[in-house]
């Protein structure tokens, strides 16, 4: 009878620790980040991660969100879209995590926005710009997939109109990634604003993803008689290979990028080359607003903030709010809670402004487009234009 009454006590004490240790699951909220970590285009993420860290700790600190604390489960893509399509697989079945930040780039995101639909789990891509992020081939929206960032077609038009109206430029080449979504899609809005203004395209020439060598599509530009090289290039190496390239080759042209330029390492690699180059951000390091954060992130961390940085810890506020928003009005964090919330985000505050969500295309409405330069191998902000609302 004793060993009976031990082993009962004995099950008891496992069974109330088992019941606790739930409890103390089901007070955390579990957030995914697919993140480029190493590969070539590692320089994206690893700020990025390490913001997130600081943030999430911030928040927990200070009690979590409404009592639950929050957990960042990060996976390395490595750069590749199979990586990244696996690991927000893994973070979605196994980690079953309450929302996804990530991927930064349209490649991934596209695929895995279906399978975000089919696990009910929201995913907030950082800078994947592309129309089908969020929106599928029948134009319906991806009811799980969102986006921090401005998409293709504004960045495009922003683009055209400011080269054309502004830097007075009437003969555009192109040097495209034609392995990209995101740099075929931006040359294709590109091209029709252009046009449609009284521009002329006198050059396209493409490349793959890893090329190395540019020089045949730099001596047909300089064939072309352009007076404008567009590169919307999603890598900044890309941009300093054809730059060095062209100045030995005597090509001096004006160059207009895109936020896929946007790295310190660009202005190292090739700021003598690109000397006078414009190009768009959907937000700067530069701007006084973050002169703060940037200051005390490179005290801590060794390293400069970045864009990629800012973008994560938009979509990081995004989902707080959407938690919040899930547990107060269904007293619980459930990933189809924070959906619903987060759809209907307006002039909400995240990081780098105020947010409003577009419950039809899920994309931030009105998202600005800075007008940069480079100058003296220096970022240099020129304008801001804003969509018509």
């Amino acid at each position: 009878m004793k060993k009976v009454k031990l082993f009962s006590i004995v099950m008891l004490v496992v069974l109330m620790a088992g019941l606790l240790a739930g409890c103390g699951q089901s007070k955390t909220i579990k957030v995914g980040f697919v993140a480029q970590m190493t590969g070539p285009d590692s320089y994206i993420g690893q700020a990025a991660k390490v913001a997130l860290e600081d943030e999430v700790k911030a928040i927990n600190d200070k009690g979590g969100i409404q009592g639950y604390k929050v957990e960042l489960i990060t996976y390395d893509s490595r750069s590749e879209i199979p990586d990244a399509v696996a690991a927000a697989k893994r973070l979605m079945e196994q980690d079953q995590v309450n929302a996804i930040i990530g991927p930064e780039w349209s490649g991934a995101a596209i695929p895995i926005a279906a399978m975000a639909d089919t696990a009910k789990v929201p995913v907030i891509a950082t800078t994947a710009s592309n129309v089908k992020v969020t929106v599928d081939d029948n134009d319906k929206v991806h009811p799980y997939m969102f986006r921090t960032c401005f998409i293709d077609p504004y960045q495009g038009y922003a683009l055209a109109d400011f080269a054309y109206k502004e830097l007075g430029k009437k003969k555009v080449a192109f040097i495209t990634d034609v392995t990209s979504a995101y740099s075929v899609g931006i040359q294709n809005f590109f091209e029709d604003h252009f046009k449609e203004l009284g521009g002329e395209v006198v050059a396209k020439e493409g490349y793959q993803a890893n090329d190395t060598e540019f020089r045949a599509q730099i001596s047909k530009v300089a064939e072309s008689g352009a007076d404008l090289l567009m590169v919307p290039t999603g890598t900044y190496r890309d941009i300093a290979l054809i730059s060095k390239q062209a100045t030995a080759l005597g090509l001096k042209i004006q160059y207009l990028g895109v936020d896929g330029w946007v790295a310190d390492e660009l202005l190292s690699m090739a700021g003598p080359e690109l000397e006078g180059a414009y190009l768009s951000s959907g937000v700067s390091t530069e701007s006084p607003e973050f002169q703060e954060f940037n200051a005390a992130f490179e005290k801590a961390h060794g390293q400069k903030a970045s864009v990629y940085a800012y973008y994560a810890l938009d979509a990081l506020k995004m989902i707080e709010y959407g938690a919040g928003e899930a547990i107060t009005k269904t007293g619980s964090p459930s990933p189809t809670a924070i959906r619903d919330a987060i759809e209907n985000m307006k002039d909400v505050p995240v990081f780098t402004s105020k947010l409003t969500i577009e419950p039809d295309t899920h994309n931030p409405h009105n998202k600005p487009v800075i007008i940069m330069s480079i100058k003296d191998s220096k970022w240099n902000i020129e304008k801001t234009y804003e969509p018509e609302s």
